[in-house]
């Protein structure tokens, strides 16, 4: 999507919640100041939706598969690895010699405790994978490994490239790459962190819709 239609798209969206308001941006600096904080919370809003968008709403062509090198591998042995930056969402992993991709399961949880333990953790017949947040990283954890020669299969969205604010504000023609799936959700996220910082009470309706169009098949285009 282009930088201006993603404005106007959002402009739309913020009219349609702000119709009894008429007092509302009657300013030319009102306006302007508008433009700038939507063009500001694309990248914020984007990364946003495509982090916290149901599998059913990814596309294939948003996915990519990696393999880290120089990962040590024992049999019987859980794998511990960290997730590059790079790397946006995590959709699947699992080691070569696992017929199943389990769903990672939480620090929290009572499973992972029980990986603590080397006869109840998950072996390569019934795998458990556990993705671990610190503050600086981000830890996979595989229990556990079939051979030496297992390799770590990932199914991935990789980190986005998005314009800076600036690119965007020089140049309202720049190109924005945004899941089609994913538009509508996106043009209300905007428009709903926009009213935020514009303190609106709006901003909180604008958030609820774009959460449905996330999270709902039945919803039609912005």
């Amino acid at each position: 999507m282009k930088v201006k239609e993603i404005v106007k798209r959002v402009r739309a969206a913020i009219d349609e919640q702000m119709q009894n308001d008429s007092d509302f941006l009657g300013a030319s600096t009102d306006e302007a100041n508008l433009t700038h904080v939507i063009i500001d919370k694309i990248g914020y809003a984007l990364l946003y939706i495509i982090e916290n968008a149901p599998e059913e709403k990814i596309d294939s062509s948003m996915l990519s598969s990696f393999t880290p090198a120089h990962v040590t591998i024992e049999a019987g042995k859980p794998v511990k690895f960290d997730i590059p930056w790079t790397i946006l969402r995590l959709m699947s992993a699992r080691l070569s010699s696992w017929s199943l991709s389990p769903v990672p399961v939480n620090e929290h949880s009572q499973e992972y405790l029980m990986q603590q333990d080397e006869y109840a953790r998950g072996s390569w017949d019934r795998p458990v994978s556990a993705l671990i947040y610190n503050y600086t990283s981000r830890t996979l954890e595989l229990y556990s490994a079939k051979t030496d020669q297992d390799t770590i299969i990932i199914t991935c969205i990789a980190k986005p490239s998005i314009p800076s604010v600036a690119t965007m504000e020089a140049d309202e023609e720049t190109e924005v790459a945004v899941p089609s799936r994913l538009e509508a959700a996106l043009i209300y996220q905007i428009a709903g962190l926009a009213m935020v910082a514009f303190r609106e009470d709006v901003a909180s309706a604008l958030l609820g819709i774009a959460k449905r169009y996330l999270t709902n098949d039945d919803q039609q285009d912005a």
